[in-house]
């Protein structure tokens, strides 16, 4: 099989809007407050923005015309630092594949696109947040745990 890496534009906002409502389903503990409409009329506009702004960018897999995978990338600055005297970083957001084609290196796949992507774009590294299913391909990928980091939700 042949797949074909697409960037994604603002005209496939419906489609990356979708198919994170899939994931969300799929791996979501916490329960929403907003209506599956609303939530994925949160995730359009999102995407139409962000990615028009030029501070998302996204990849999707097909397989002839059917859309297997997807993949997302968040462009953050801030204030420099010594290990990072750009200021900018990358966050992999939005990584799906769709059941019927697990297991076949898409998200490898992605995520070298990904990367070369943030390296174009300047960013010192890579964050991200993973799955139980999902952690051992960025653990294979490269990726390593990182456990300095806090948060606070408001």
């Amino acid at each position: 099989m042949v797949f074909v890496l697409k960037r994604a534009s603002v005209e496939d906002a419906p489609l990356l809007a979708e198919m994170r409502l899939e994931m969300r389903r799929e791996r979501e503990t916490a329960v929403c407050s907003l209506s599956e409409e609303e939530f994925f009329r949160r995730n359009l506009e999102f995407f139409q923005t962000q990615i028009a702004a030029g501070r998302f960018v996204a990849f999707i897999a097909y397989e002839g015309d059917q859309a297997a995978a997807c993949s997302g990338l968040s462009l953050e600055i801030h204030p420099p630092t010594y290990g990072n005297p750009g200021g900018k970083s990358g966050y992999v957001t939005n990584m799906y594949t769709r059941p019927a084609w697990r297991r076949r290196g898409l998200a490898a796949l992605l995520l070298d696109r990904l990367a070369e992507t943030a390296r174009q774009e300047g960013c010192a590294a890579l964050r991200l947040n993973a799955s139980a299913m999902g952690k051992p391909v960025y653990l294979r990928y490269g990726f390593r745990p990182v456990e300095d980091e806090m948060a606070l939700d408001l």
